[in-house]
């Protein structure tokens, strides 16, 4: 998969910290990598895939909290953090 690397302009700064919006396809992008990152998986098309379905069923409306939805993935899939 290619990953986009472009961000929207007016979505920047402290709310680009905090909110992930699942609309716009670089703030998933980058998510998704670093989740998969700071849980000890590989990065790879696969778990991106993953992910990315697993996103679609997120609880709430969007834009979502990132702490919120690492929180939810992490009991999705059992992940114990520290």
């Amino acid at each position: 998969m290619a990953w986009n690397r472009s961000d929207n302009k007016k979505y920047r700064g402290k709310i680009d910290r905090i909110f992930v919006s699942l609309t716009e396809s670089w703030e998933v992008e980058y998510f998704i990598d670093h989740y998969l990152k700071t849980r000890g998986k590989d990065i790879s098309d696969s778990n991106r895939d993953l992910l990315a379905a697993k996103l679609e069923d997120a609880p709430g409306h969007a834009p979502h909290k990132r702490d919120e939805l690492n929180t939810w993935l992490d009991g999705q899939y059992g992940v114990k953090t520290k």
